[in-house]
């Protein structure tokens, strides 16, 4: 049918309007998954269908993504282990210093993040990505002739404005590609994969004390290497990784249709490349989305340790050698902890938020027994810091968690960029958690991490969990009485100057978790 409406379709889009219940919005503004099914018609994937395409995406998809993750890890610890291997002589650091070049980093994330995540929303997501890492990975090597505070200080803060982009970029990417439940394992996996980078790291760190090139010292090394292979890495992104499904290369064009259908169950678009007023305005006034920032922030409150692990471990009594070796368990116990969150979330369902409370519990014990334990029992001292690998696991949980739960381009990439501002907040504040007056016990700063980055955040997922059961029982009760649509309607504007209008999937609308009542939010 047609209706005759104004000539002219603003660029300013405003909230979608109601026809007999139904949401409406001009063509431009749909999804970009409708532009694919406007060319082409599919049926739903069979089981069978729907396996290859999983098999494909897990065959070409995660392999980047865990590889990008174990790279940004041990990138971003390479102050961390420069600190045993030179850095602190060559560049006359005191420890305060050092703390500050640890929150500059995070300075130049925050700043950056609103930026960057308007960028992800207006060019293609992996390429900018790729772009990113190349320039990451320059920042890197551009530390080597750096040998002072001053010039330290700002490679470290043009690297965190680098990483502003990473970590969302792979968000999106997430959950463009796979299912809810999926990216519940695939997250953790990931994590698993980043946080068990202080692996490589330490035997990174071992190897190349034994190179000797004498002014040349084993830090430059460590970022020879590391800044070579960000490089390689995100020229490899830009040739072989795909934007989205609508183009990736290991899809035939029917395959491309039946990976949107396939995911239809997140009640969620894939991309929409025009910033939507509307839909930013609700992403800041939703309160789950500040729920999500402070639990950002006060589990990043923990985060200072990132570069204070290997000083706290010499600290112990060890020396350099087996400080770096004992750095290892770190990304073992990582390793195993996320790996079996993986296992967890892939047996069970809505099951987030428990796990996430459970996994606070060793960093609890963890900090009472740094608090408690005599000086004398370094064994026991170091078992403390080895246990709070569990707090990986609500961090990778939590951040996806966050995405599952918005629905809209512009809503999910303001979503995920507060709650990397919130992520850039604690990490800025936690460094100076670590005062050389504190030192060696730091009684004051494992107290304010057990309250802030311990206890906080358990209590923010619980109580996030009971708000999103209530919200969906609500919908559950308006589909009860047959007041939620699952279609919508596109206006396309005709030579004549009035509109047809189509009705479609109102998953292909772009809309947000409040707009389409048949969106249901992940647990």
């Amino acid at each position: 049918m047609s209706l005759k409406l104004p000539t002219h379709v603003s660029d300013e889009v405003t909230e979608p309007q109601q026809h007999n219940l139904a949401l409406k919005l001009p063509d431009q503004y749909a999804d970009e998954s409708y532009k694919l099914f406007s060319q082409i018609k599919v049926q739903d994937p069979t089981p069978e269908q729907a396996r290859r395409i999983q098999k494909k995406l897990i065959r070409w998809i995660l392999p980047f993504l865990c590889v990008g993750y174990h790279l940004m890890y041990i990138d971003k610890q390479t102050l961390g282990s420069s600190a045993i291997l030179g850095i602190m002589t060559d560049a006359n650091l005191s420890a305060n210093q050092y703390n500050w070049l640890s929150s500059i980093f995070y300075l130049g994330y925050l700043i950056a993040e609103w930026p960057q995540n308007l960028a992800l929303q207006h060019f293609p997501v992996a390429k900018w990505l790729a772009a990113n890492l190349i320039v990451w990975g320059s920042i890197l090597l551009l530390h080597i002739p750096c040998n002072n505070f001053a010039s330290l200080f700002v490679v470290r803060f043009l690297l965190g404005v680098a990483e502003a982009c990473i970590v969302p970029a792979f968000l999106l990417i997430l959950s463009m590609f796979f299912t809810y439940d999926e990216q519940s394992v695939l997250m953790p996996c990931m994590w698993a994969a980043g946080n068990s980078s202080p692996i490589t790291s330490g035997l990174l760190s071992y190897g190349v004390l034994w190179i000797d090139t004498g002014s040349f010292s084993p830090w430059k090394w460590f970022m020879v290497i590391t800044g070579i292979l960000t490089v390689i890495f995100g020229v490899s992104v830009w040739v072989f990784f795909p934007d989205s499904p609508l183009n990736a290369r290991f899809f035939t064009q029917e395959e491309r249709a039946q990976a949107i259908l396939r995911i239809s169950s997140n009640h969620s678009g894939i991309e929409q490349k025009r910033f939507k007023k509307y839909q930013f305005i609700e992403a800041i006034t939703d309160p789950k989305t500040w729920l999500f920032f402070l639990h950002a922030w006060s589990q990043e409150m923990a985060n200072g340790l990132t570069n204070q692990y290997s000083l706290i471990i010499k600290s112990f009594g060890f020396s350099t050698i087996q400080t770096t070796l004992l750095g290892c368990i770190n990304g073992l116990t990582a390793l195993v902890s996320l790996g079996g969150a993986a296992y967890i979330l892939a047996k069970t369902k809505n099951c987030r938020a428990w796990l996430s409370a459970a996994a606070y519990i060793p960093p609890i014990v963890s900090c009472i027994l740094l608090i408690a334990l005599p000086w004398s029992n370094r064994w026991g001292l170091l078992t403390a810091i080895w246990i709070r690998a569990t707090g990986g696991i609500p961090y990778s949980v939590v951040m996806i968690w966050a995405v599952n739960c918005s629905a809209g381009h512009t809503k999910k990439t303001a979503v995920i960029a507060l709650y990397h501002v919130g992520y850039g907040l604690g990490n800025i504040l936690s460094p100076q958690l670590f005062q050389p007056q504190y030192a060696p016990r730091y009684i004051i700063t494992w107290a304010v991490i057990l309250g802030v980055a311990c206890v906080l955040p358990a209590i923010i997922v619980l109580y996030l969990r009971w708000y999103l059961v209530k919200e969906n029982n609500r919908r559950d009760e308006l589909d009860r009485l047959g007041s939620i649509q699952e279609v919508g309607i596109v206006q396309h504007l005709v030579e004549d100057g009035g509109t047809t209008e189509e009705v479609v999937d109102a998953r292909q609308l772009d809309l947000t978790d409040r707009e389409n009542l048949a969106f249901r939010y992940v647990l």
